[in-house]
């Protein structure tokens, strides 16, 4: 292979030769022997000591640089050496030894590998180097160089360990433990005899610098050490404690735990834990808190940490009695350490600890509460607590093996500063305790009251204690009751009543209630004063500041009324004993408890308490006493919500001198107890008040305190409440009248309110006003009117008065009902005071809410006619004015209309005879305007009402109607009403009619509009009204006849036949005789032969009459009813003449509609066939019976009958005698 020329200049090569040139690219032969520079006879006679120093040091400087570039030729590095070794002497000047140490690095780092021998030279220089503690750095500097920063010790291993002591006494700096670090890396092996005293100088190091550079220097010189050496066990202690104390350094704490964590995996493990265990009980270290807490610290990272070492066989059972010792001396930091480590024990193990190891970690934590107490510190504090609440959440776990007794000893003695859920739990494990078979168990709750509820002042605990003290009493009440009493209940809740918190009060005082409320021994009297307490004055005059005003304070400051809950609590609590002492024994409780709620509302109005508390207090208290209700035998009960009445066995109202002076004030009248109301005995049973097993509750107070309510309640709602219940209380008369109760008080206050109320109420609803108050109070007049013999005579005028003046508001409606019961209660006063009071009422208007009101008023005045018997015809007028529009069936229901007819009907009946005339005329111009005019067809010419007439003919002077005589009196003109008006085309319809004012049937066009039943029922109510007056307008006659025996002896046998004539049965019976029986047009031939005629008795005629006529065409008599049904004959069109007649003559009477099939006919054929003929009486006594015929008329408002006897012969020169008319029946006398 040809050689390539060579490039390279002689200039370049002369410069390189020099080392002048540019580097260039080394040739195979360079890289094989590098160049060499050669040190001449010049450069070391320049540093020949004949030279100056300053020369000399400078050709060694430069010399330093040429063995840092250049390799120097052999030998030449001694040649050197020699020059400058005298520069080196403690004589020559620092700078001159500097020079010789920096050209002593140099020619190292530039010849090191063509050194050979020479290495263990220069390292005996730099250690024999005098003085040895100058000039370190540069030495240390020639020394790294020496053994490439500790790496390499060729020549050097058999001085090196002794080199390394040496100098870690004159130098032992961060870059000499650098060195070190290496040296223990690579040449382990050449330091083990040293390890030793190696490990503990740098353990003092790191115990006494504080260079944090040093300190992470020197453990990685320890670290290397475990890690490539074998740490010595007598270094153990020394190492050990250098940790511990070192790990106190935040920055080096996680470096340390991992040596540590080196350490006690290596064989050295076990005897770590116990040298630490060791230094923790040493008294010697005691007071040395950083090397107790890191041996706490490594101890228990080591057995129970996060990274715990599972080759360590230690238990923290062996190492916590360590612990214990190492808090002798009260230390924070300790301390501190101690509650981290053993929280965590706790937490990560506490279900796996064992009772030993609970019962050392009981003793720590009670030692770490002693020196909470000393030490003062907040943060020690605040993680003992932290430690206590783990344990106590691993006790609600039930993963706490310990003593719990001991743990809870301990949680109490620092239960002041532990949170109220560890309070809780802890009283709650006390209470378990708190039993009948413990001994000393109620000298143990007496304990807990005193510390937890009398000593406490946290809500929640205090609440929780008188739970407890709840539970006891109920589980225990049986057997220990007045013990527990006596011993833990009064003593400690004694002054409930003083104490500031609300909710304890409210607690404490519902515990009370709920005890006396099954208390029935003496020391019910101590448990009642308690609640008195609680309920008295004290709370209301310093949260109201009655100085100031209740009522000001109470605006301004809305949560004055919320400290009042708890006098609520007592108040209800007093009404729940109260309902159950009366069915108990001792009755006197309830007779005290009675008095304590009365006296309580008493305080209420003396001291004027308006806030909403006291009012609801007031709304409670009253609504109880409203509900109280008495029997005959004068017991007293209550009304449950659930609307169960029970009387009480032992407690009674006292029926004595009070309602004997009440009876003898007004002997005259009676007291007609309400609806409802229990008759009073007239014997009392009653115990007298001194006995034991009975007690009086008079009504009285309760009575007192609701008359102060009425006069100076300020709050709508209570007030309401009284007036609302207070008339079903006055049903039972005996509960007021066994006490002196004014009920004319009463009646006074009430008739006052409506007017002055309004001014001092306060807490009113949205739009209230007085009318507000005339509704409730009506009611309770209405039943006072019952006491009326207890009210003096002006009381009831005014009583009256007020219900009058309430006849203008929105109260018309229960003012009217209050006065129909004054009309029946109180005759005396209203007898004067009707006249105006219907004129009065006439000018409320007729609405749906006042008909039934109205009209019972006057269906239930016109039933006592002594208070109406001076009434004149305004009187009566303005009777009918109220009633007449409520006979407008479009605008009032059928009850209404029908009622509106009765007491049109009555009035007109009851008023005199000679008003009667007056106001037909009147009445029939009303009805027609309200209850016909809603079916009534303007349009149509056809007037809708009927002609009808009284009698069987049309003469003007005979028994005919009266309303038609009564049409054109001059007298009606007189009597108008404000309410009723009559069109022009009504007025008109009505003279024009065929006859009186009767009506009858509707037009078929018109009714086929509009509901047939209900307008059927409206018109026959207006017809019964007419008809009723028409019968009655003259005279007052019995409205069912009766037939003498004569007459049925007269009428036995004969025929009868009736008539449907408007809304009249005409029924004519004659008598059996020949005579007569030719002038129906029979003769005896026909009827024995069985031609047609049929007996009452015929059972045939009556199955077919029940068939073919309705029940109302019978006969009303009861002579007929006796017998069989009247035989009705339909007759045909063409028959004889005397049949014919009734027909011609009554047909103008009836509807034409009807003409064709009913009216004027007879109803019934005779039967073709009636079997063998009977003889009967008549037969056998033609001449006695003959001539007599029955006229019987039946109407809406009464039957009518009379007897009449054809007297007039038949003529002798007739032979048709069957063609007799039937008007000439009229002529006979009667």
């Amino acid at each position: 292979m040809n050689k390539q020329p060579s490039k390279e200049s002689l200039k370049d090569k002369v410069k390189g030769i020099f080392g002048l040139g540019s580097p260039r690219p080394p040739s195979k032969q360079t890289e094989s022997k590098p160049s060499e520079f050669i040190i001449t006879l010049d450069i070391l006679k320049e540093l020949h000591p004949d030279c100056g120093l300053s020369n000399r040091i400078r050709v060694a400087n430069h010399v330093s640089d040429l063995a840092k570039a250049k390799k120097f030729e052999e030998h030449a590095v001694e040649a050197v050496w020699k020059a400058v070794e005298d520069m080196l002497t403690p004589e020559q000047p620092p700078e001159a030894r500097h020079a010789v140490l920096l050209l002593l690095r140099a020619v190292i780092q530039g010849q090191g590998e063509r050194l050979g021998p020479m290495r263990a030279f220069f390292f005996k220089v730099i250690r024999d180097y005098q003085p040895s503690n100058e000039d370190l750095s540069d030495r240390l500097e020639v020394f790294k160089a020496l053994t490439e920063n500790g790496k390499d010790i060729t020549y050097l291993e058999e001085d090196i360990a002794g080199f390394v002591l040496l100098w870690m006494d004159i130098g032992l700096t961060a870059d000499f433990l650098h060195v070190l670090v290496n040296l223990v890396k690579f040449n382990s092996c050449y330091l083990d005899q040293n390890v030793s005293v190696m490990v503990q100088k740098i353990c003092l190091l790191c115990n006494r610098t504080t260079a944090s550079t040093d300190i992470e220097m020197a453990l990685q010189v320890l670290d290397a050490v475990v890690c490539y050496n074998c740490l010595p066990s007598d270094s153990l202690t020394v190492f050990i404690i250098t940790l511990c104390r070192t790990v106190n350094v935040k920055e080096f704490c996680e470096s340390c735990w991992k040596l540590m964590r080196k350490v006690l995996g290596t064989h050295l493990g076990h005897s770590a834990i116990y040298t630490m265990c060791r230094i923790m009980e040493e008294r010697a270290y005691m007071e040395d808190s950083p090397l107790l807490r890191g041996a706490v610290f490594f101890v228990g990272m080591a057995l129970w940490g996060a990274h715990r070492l599972p080759a360590l066989k230690n238990t923290p059972t062996l190492v916590l009695p360590s612990f214990y010792k190492a808090m002798w001396c009260a230390n924070e930091m300790v301390s501190y350490e101690i509650v981290l480590s053993i929280t965590r024990l706790i937490k990560k193990y506490g279900k796996e600890l064992q009772v030993v190891t609970w019962d050392i970690l009981l003793g720590i934590i009670e030692r770490l509460l002693q020196q909470i107490q000393s030490i003062g510190s907040a943060e020690l504090k605040s993680i003992v607590f932290e430690l206590l609440t783990t344990v106590e959440e691993l006790y609600e776990q039930n993963g706490f093996h310990g003593s719990s007794d001991k743990f809870f000893s301990l949680v109490e003695k620092c239960a002041d500063k532990r949170p109220d859920a560890s309070v809780l739990t802890l009283i709650s494990y006390r209470a378990q305790s708190i039993q009948p078979a413990k001994d000393g168990w109620i000298q143990s709750l007496h304990r807990l009251m005193e510390k937890f509820f009398r000593n406490e002042s946290r809500s929640v605990i205090r609440i929780k204690v008188l739970h407890i003290l709840s539970f006891v009493l109920s589980t225990n009440r049986q057997l220990y009751e007045e013990e527990l009493i006596e011993v833990v209940v009064v003593p400690q809740l004694s002054g409930i009543a003083e104490d500031r918190d609300l909710a304890v009060r409210r607690q404490a005082t519902q515990l009370l209630v709920d005890l006396a409320e099954s208390c029935s021994t003496h020391h019910f009297t101590s448990l009642l004063d308690i609640i008195q307490r609680v309920g008295d004055t004290h709370h209301f005059t310093s949260l109201l500041d009655i100085s100031e005003g209740p009522l000001e304070v109470s605006e301004r400051d809305p949560t004055a009324e919320s400290p009042m809950e708890d006098v609520r609590t007592a108040i209800r609590g007093l009404l729940e004993i109260l309902q159950s002492k009366l069915y108990s024994l001792p009755a006197s409780h309830a007779s005290r408890v009675y008095e304590l709620l009365i006296g309580h509302l008493q305080l209420h109005y003396k001291s004027k308490y308006s806030s909403a508390v006291a009012c609801s207090i007031r709304l409670q208290v009253f609504d109880f006493l409203l509900m109280m209700r008495t029997d005959s035998l004068h017991r007293l009960g209550f009304l449950s919500k659930d609307g169960v009445l029970r009387f009480s066995p032992y407690c009674h109202c006292d029926m004595g001198e009070p309602e004997k002076r009440g009876s003898e004030k007004k002997p005259a009248g009676s007291v007609s107890p309400p609806a409802g109301s229990p008759a009073p005995s007239s014997s009392t049973t009653t115990a007298p008040s001194s006995s034991i097993r009975t007690a009086c509750l008079p009504y009285s107070p309760a009575f007192n305190v609701l008359l102060q309510c009425l006069k100076m309640e300020t709050d709508w709602k209570v007030l309401k409440l009284v007036l609302d219940k207070m008339p079903w209380t006055l049903q039972y008369k005996v509960l007021l009248l066994s006490s002196p109760c004014s009920i004319d008080q009463l009646c006074s206050t009430l008739c006052s309110m409506v007017h002055t109320v309004t001014e001092r109420l306060k807490k009113t609803p949205d739009g209230f006003s007085r009318t507000d108050v005339q509704l409730a109070v009506v009611p309770v007049l209405t039943a006072i009117t019952s006491y009326h013999n207890y009210l003096e005579q002006a009381r009831q005028r005014e009583l009256v008065q007020c219900l009058e003046a309430g006849l203008i508001y929105r109260c018309a409606k229960q003012c009217v009902v209050a006065l129909t019961m004054c009309t029946v209660e109180m005759p005396d006063i209203m007898i004067k005071l009707l006249p105006a009071l219907i004129v009065k009422l006439t000018h409320i208007s007729a609405t749906v809410a006042m008909a039934s009101p109205m009209l019972e008023f006057l269906s239930t005045l016109v039933r006592l006619p002594h208070l109406y018997a001076y009434f004149v015809a305004e009187q009566y007028v303005s009777v009918f004015a109220i009633s007449l529009p409520y006979t407008n069936p479009s605008k009032f229901n059928q009850y209404i209309v029908s009622l509106a007819h009765h007491v049109i009907s009555m009035w007109f009946i009851r008023c005199r005879l000679t008003f009667r005339k007056d106001f037909v005329q009147y009445i029939t111009k009303g009805l027609r305007s309200n209850a016909l005019m809603p079916f009534d067809d303007t349009q149509d010419t056809q007037s809708s009402f009927r002609a009808r007439s009284t009698s069987l003919n049309e003469r003007p002077k005979s028994t005919g109607s009266p309303v038609k005589e009564l049409r054109d009196l001059s007298a009606m003109d007189a009597f108008r009403s404000r309410s009723i008006s009559v069109s022009e085309h009504a007025v008109r319809r009505m003279h024009t009619s065929s006859t009186t004012c009767s009506l009858g049937s509707s037009d078929e066009n018109t009714v086929s509009q509009a509901d047939d039943g209900l307008k059927t029922v409206h018109l026959e109510l207006t017809e019964t009204c007419l008809d009723m007056m028409a019968r009655y307008v003259f005279s007052n006659f019995s409205a069912l006849p009766k037939r003498s025996p004569i007459a049925e002896f007269l009428l036995a046998g004969g025929r009868s036949m009736t008539w449907l004539v408007g809304n009249k049965l005409i029924t004519i019976t004659t008598s059996g005789g020949v005579r007569s029986q030719a002038l129906l047009g029979m003769d005896m031939a026909e009827r024995l032969g069985g031609g047609g005629e049929m007996t009452r008795s015929d059972p045939s005629l009556h199955t077919r009459q029940t068939k073919e006529a309705p029940a109302k065409l019978e006969s009303q008599s009861s002579q007929q009813l006796n017998r069989a049904s009247r035989i009705r004959v339909r007759s045909m069109s063409g028959g004889h003449a005397l049949r014919a007649g009734p027909a011609q003559s009554l047909s103008p009477l009836v509807s034409p509609s009807e003409g064709g099939e009913l009216c004027g006919v007879p109803l019934s054929p005779p039967s073709s066939s009636s079997g063998p003929y009977k003889p009967s009486l008549a037969e056998f006594l033609p001449v006695l019976t003959q001539g007599w015929a029955e006229i019987f008329i039946r109407r809406p408002s009464g039957n009518t009958s009379w007897l009449m006897c054809l007297e007039n012969p038949p003529s002798p020169f007739s032979s048709e005698l069957g063609n007799m008319p039937l008007q000439e029946l009229s002529s006979g006398s009667v």
